[in-house]
């Protein structure tokens, strides 16, 4: 069994990983780089036309903004992903299966076998242990364990030859201290009743974010969406499938859409536009210069978020959508993963760029 990283190991995004079997060849994910660059996987024609399948974890264009390029190039095998996944993503592949929430396991030949769950990064984001030819691969995806909104398949005491783990954040805190970071960051900025604006993606940790933010100040401070970002709180509220247990008794009301123009005083305000790129972002913000903006994500090579953070018009407090380094021990000491593979950091290289097993 060969195992070949095309991309998202030491890498920003682009995350593609391809498999080579004696009989069965496929793809996780085939994402583009989040460094304004749009840089596609490294893969041969050979690759990418040998793959009989390709397994998507997200929406995220990360994993999935260069699926076009391999259809482009030859790919002609099936496309693997969840329902939330196909109604998020643009390109919509030629030859898509739609994984059923009624079967968490399937058997595409009598070699060849998945299992999958959900990672509680985002609606629709999954993890893959595929069984192949008597050997075992885990890809953890985008991996977040305890996050307000989304639900979590917890893994613990899987068996792999190879596992590719998220692991994203340098640093040794967990999840529930970087979000308590975050609030008390929200509160200090909202203290003197000061709007504050909160750039986040169309999908992923925005409703997280709004949730807990209502669970600590209530009404006090009230929670505003971009119109994307409400369309997703309508759709997932009440879907218990993503939507974790808690989120489905609270009512619709508890957030209000928003304008994108309008701000009041001790509102806070979730604009679907993380890296302020759009240019009526950039104007809501100097129009606005008692509006704080509060960034919670990584900061890529466009738009304006980066400028405004150097001028000390933005403040960053990461929001944990991802594991920690901790974590990242701590997932693998929960598991038995005979090589494991840090992926989705810049900063983590693998042992090689090839493993035969």
């Amino acid at each position: 069994m060969r195992f070949y990283i095309a991309g998202g190991v030491g890498d920003q995004g682009r995350n593609c990983f391809y498999v080579q079997g004696e009989r069965h060849a496929f793809l996780v994910d085939a994402g583009t780089s989040t460094d304004g660059m749009d840089r596609v996987p490294d893969l041969t024609l050979e690759q990418i036309r040998s793959a009989d399948y390709l397994f998507v974890t997200h929406s995220h264009r990360d994993h999935t903004g260069a699926i076009h390029f391999l259809e482009e190039n030859g790919f002609t095998g099936q496309v693997l992903m969840s329902n939330q996944t196909y109604r998020q993503i643009h390109h919509k592949p030629l030859n898509t299966m739609i994984l059923d929430s009624t079967a968490p396991e399937l058997e595409l030949s009598t070699d060849f076998r998945v299992i999958w769950g959900r990672t509680g990064h985002c609606a629709g984001a999954v993890w893959f242990l595929i069984e192949i030819e008597g050997k075992k691969l885990f890809f953890s995806g985008d991996y977040r364990e305890g996050d307000p909104f989304y639900r979590c398949d917890e893994v613990r005491g899987m068996k792999a030859d190879l596992a590719v783990v998220d692991a994203a954040y340098s640093r040794e805190d967990r999840g529930s201290e970087m979000r308590e970071e975050v609030m008390k960051t929200v509160e200090e900025m909202v203290k003197d009743n000061h709007p504050l604006l909160l750039p986040v993606p169309h999908y992923g940790r925005g409703l997280s974010i709004a949730v807990l933010i209502h669970q600590r100040l209530g009404d006090a401070h009230p929670v505003y969406m971009s119109p994307k970002l409400y369309d997703e709180w309508l759709n997932l509220a009440h879907r218990k499938y993503f939507a974790r247990d808690a989120i489905l008794d609270m009512p619709y009301s508890v957030f209000k859409a928003w304008d994108e123009e309008h701000v009041e005083e001790g509102g806070i305000y979730l604009l679907t536009d993380a890296q302020l790129a759009k240019s009526y972002s950039r104007h809501l913000a100097d129009e606005n210069p008692d509006m704080g903006i509060l960034l919670t994500g990584s900061v890529h090579g466009y738009g304006r978020a980066g400028e405004y953070l150097s001028e000390g018009r933005a403040k960053f407090t990461l929001w944990p959508n991802h594991l920690t380094r901790r974590e990242m021990q701590d997932f693998k000491g929960s598991n038995y993963f005979s090589i494991v593979v840090p992926f989705h950091n810049p900063k983590e290289e693998a042992d090689a760029d090839t493993f035969i097993f």
